[in-house]
């Protein structure tokens, strides 16, 4: 199984030491396969959504690994562990944090042009990454005037804009209908199959866990299954 990133012994912590006290993560070690998409299940206040960000090097641990190859990244420095989720990750959130007012292509091409990317070049990609999830159509449309399943096809492009190895998603399919969040699955599915990417996606949607290839529950800040 070739692995595109692993775990070891990884815990969270909130307000270590005081009466608040609260292991978000606790000890948890797996290994998630590359080409492959990897759901984790379990109630709200499970750990989920710590793990996800754990594992995105958003957050970094209390005490664990998070390595991607043999390189543990969550002894780096922020700024190595920036270049990384730039380089190597996309993340789909439960709030999309789209801008209304700007249209499908400017929201896509945004990230790239606080990397001080030409516009023209930003858009360009931005439009390439919308039209192969079929938003052709909806390029030059506002944010406010698509639908729930087409704003999220949006945050997914926006996701792509750094052709990462690996997807994550928090809770994709809450805030949209079942025709849409149907939709959802099936591009995210075309799109492991066609270039490998691996998808790590965080739900109580029982479809979503179905979807999967593999999936890992949490209780308690645990992998109980």
């Amino acid at each position: 199984m070739a692995v595109a990133v692993r775990t070891e012994n990884l815990w969270k912590t909130y307000g270590s030491g005081g009466p608040r006290q609260v292991d978000a993560v606790r000890d948890v070690t797996i290994e998630i396969e590359r080409g492959k998409i990897t759901a984790i299940g379990g109630p709200s206040g499970s750990g989920k959504t710590t793990l996800l960000s754990l594992v995105g090097l958003l957050t970094r641990p209390t005490k664990g690994k998070v390595l991607y190859g043999d390189q543990d990244f969550s002894a780096l420095s922020e700024v190595f562990r920036t270049r990384a989720r730039r380089q190597r990750i996309g993340f789909i959130f439960q709030a999309q944090y789209l801008i209304p007012q700007l249209t499908s292509v400017e929201n896509v091409a945004l990230p790239m042009l606080c990397l001080d990317v030409p516009r023209s070049e930003a858009e360009k990609l931005a439009a390439e990454r919308l039209s192969g999830l079929g938003m052709s159509h909806r390029l030059d449309f506002r944010v406010a005037e698509l639908s729930g399943g087409e704003q999220q096809r949006v945050s997914i492009a926006r996701s792509l804009m750094n052709s990462p190895e690996i997807l994550i998603a928090d809770e994709p399919s809450a805030s949209i209908d079942e025709k849409s969040a149907e939709e959802l699955r099936s591009v995210l599915r075309k799109m492991v199959e066609k270039d490998r990417l691996t998808v790590i996606v965080a739900s109580h949607d029982s479809q979503v866990l179905k979807w999967a290839d593999r999936q890992l529950n949490m209780r308690d800040g645990r992998i109980v299954d």
